[in-house]
């Protein structure tokens, strides 16, 4: 599955959703790439959001999902929109070890590798 977001921790409620898809993708043994764009890319950035308390009514806190996810191999890619990161200010030395800078390339590749594309 491959999953768009742009949806930050300034919705907690929402940003929490993408990871909930992934965790259901892994369920059914598929794997999951994710761009994080625009306000999103602060969640590929340990300094910038507390992944542990980001959580929405009722549903796990985005750390715990995305522990999941890595401890069952299913995150293939976590992306960040460099030049969305770059205007807010998130440099490589603020990505988590699981994140990586991509652009718009990288964001064409991981739709066309995927049969299904999901945008939070």
């Amino acid at each position: 599955m491959h999953i768009l977001t742009t949806i930050g921790p300034d919705n907690a409620t929402k940003a929490v959703l993408p990871f909930i898809a992934g965790k259901g993708a892994m369920t059914r043994d598929e794997t999951v790439a994710m761009f994080a764009m625009q306000e999103a890319t602060y969640l590929g950035a340990p300094g910038q959001a507390d992944l542990s308390e980001l959580k929405a009514p009722g549903l796990p806190p985005v750390q715990a999902v995305l522990d999941a996810l890595q401890a069952h191999d299913a995150l293939d890619e976590f992306l960040v929109c460099a030049p969305c990161a770059e205007v807010r200010g998130i440099t490589e030395a603020d990505l988590a070890p699981w994140a990586t800078f991509g652009g718009a390339d990288d964001l064409a590749r991981q739709a066309a590798a995927h049969d299904t594309t999901m945008t939070f």
